[in-house]
């Protein structure tokens, strides 16, 4: 896979480039319309070789997409360098944030593959920092995903009391851009009660929006390789970079649950997550990045508002402002919801959990229950079968066994749920477990917010 050329453009600041994988040729562009142009972002690194590593850094992790149609080498464009300092957790980032593509192909790779390699005749050099800068504007930025993970975090920002702008993507995944935009500006309009500003970012491609039949006349074999992990966070950590350094952002806040740190099946040793890309150490290593890409020392690191909470949690959160979940999102395949992925799924029954049947089917937009539409069953097996994977971002059988006991214990009774019951000790151990919180694991600058919302009362039962 060879990434053939690319330009940086300004007004705003934008990246765009072509690859080539076998007969393929793509194009992918990232557009920072809050960045006017590239010398804003360049002028705050000590070193301007710095900002080419960078560039090779922002090709090199929105390109990891490609490789899942393929390959083993992806090789930069000309003039752009790459040393250890990138080509090191790139591996080790492909490895991981592709590991379910990996284990649901049996794709095992060979020695030191997949490989990140300069163009030829481009020297490798190591270019380190010139001892960092000052530049900061003490502000945060909190990403908006239009989810009730979003909904949570910008409450407990909200009564944290913390300064931040809020960072927008719209991605070539999930549907028209207009929408996506539409979606989260609504749930920030309604739950953000200071004016902040926006980031906004655009990435587009033609790789999604291809048809199937031109990877299998190219001699595509591979399965999987258009699903909603191979873009977003996997290209937005390192794709960050450009907002915080022009920004001055010296954090960013994810929401991101304490389940994304857990694996989804364990294959010959190796622990294979869908979520690994939301992970904690994924965030580390992008923290580490930062410094060592830029030479700057003023970034306090990628962090999340909900690390220490399960969706249980979570949810016990935003269920204390019913009028605001009702504008949240959570699918990546119909927005705002298409009813039938396992994501959707999972939200109607936390949802009605929490807040009943009535209020999950007005979230969802439909009349008919999603627990007894039999299109869902095999959905709703994924999720509660411990012999069964729901490759989606959703939390293990156990927390949705958990949430099972919870509809019925409220009187929402539907076959699939007795099905799948927990015995009641079990249930109880469970909800303890589900509904606690590792302290430890809560920020400090947030830990007084979270333990306030966290105790809130949950209107009970909900009316229309």
């Amino acid at each position: 896979m060879v990434v053939r050329e690319y330009t940086l453009t300004d007004t705003p600041a934008g990246l765009r480039y072509r690859v080539e994988v076998g007969p393929l040729t793509f194009s992918s562009s990232i557009s920072y319309t809050s960045v006017p142009a590239w010398s804003d972002v360049f002028a705050v690194m000590p070193s301007r070789q710095n900002a080419l590593r960078l560039v090779s850094a922002l090709i090199a992790w929105d390109a990891m997409r490609f490789l899942a149609l393929g390959g083993e080498r992806l090789v930069l464009p000309p003039g752009l360098p790459c040393d250890a300092v990138v080509s090191a957790p790139w591996r080790r980032c492909f490895l991981n944030q592709f590991g379910e593509w990996r284990y649901r192909n049996g794709i095992r790779y060979r020695g030191s593959a997949p490989e990140l390699v300069a163009a030829p005749g481009v020297p490798v050099e190591e270019v380190r920092g010139g001892g960092g800068t000052s530049h900061t504007g003490g502000r945060a930025l909190l990403t908006n995903g239009g989810g009730k993970d979003t909904l949570a975090g910008m409450m407990i920002l909200g009564r944290s009391g913390i300064d931040h702008d809020v960072y927008e993507a719209y991605l070539p995944v999930g549907g028209d851009h207009g929408l996506q935009r539409h979606l989260l500006e609504n749930l920030r309009a309604g739950a953000e009660a200071r004016r902040t500003e926006v980031v906004r970012v655009y990435v587009h491609d033609d790789f999604y929006g291809r048809p199937a039949a031109e990877f299998t006349d190219a001699g595509v074999t591979a399965d999987h390789y258009r699903t909603d992990f191979a873009v977003g966070h996997t290209a937005g950590y390192v794709g960050y970079m450009p907002v915080l350094l022009h920004g001055g952002y010296d954090r960013v806040w994810f929401n991101i649950e304490r389940s994304a740190d857990d694996p989804r099946v364990l294959w010959e040793g190796e622990e294979i997550s869908h979520q690994w890309c939301k992970s904690g150490e994924y965030q580390s290593i992008a923290s580490s990045l930062f410094a060592e890409l830029t030479g700057c020392d003023w970034f306090k690191g990628f962090d999340s508002t909900l690390r220490g909470l399960y969706d249980h949690a979570i949810y016990r959160i935003v269920a204390t402002r019913p009028d605001l979940l009702l504008r949240t999102h959570s699918c990546n395949y119909g927005k705002p919801w298409c009813g039938r992925c396992p994501k959707c799924c999972f939200c109607y029954l936390m949802t009605t959990a929490f807040l009943g049947e009535d209020y999950a089917r007005r979230l969802l937009g439909t009349e008919e229950s999603a627990l007894a539409d039999p299109r869902n069953l095999p959905v709703w097996e994924s999720l509660m079968d411990s012999s069964r994977v729901a490759w989606e971002c959703v939390p293990s059988h156990e927390e949705v066994l958990t949430a099972v006991d919870q509809c019925l214990t409220r009187g929402v009774d539907h076959p699939v749920l007795r099905r799948y019951a927990p015995g009641r000790a079990a249930a109880d151990r469970l909800r303890r477990r589900f509904l606690g919180i590792d302290w430890p694991r809560v920020p400090a600058p947030i830990a007084a917010a979270v333990r306030d919302l966290a105790s809130g009362p949950v209107p009970t039962p909900w009316a229309r």
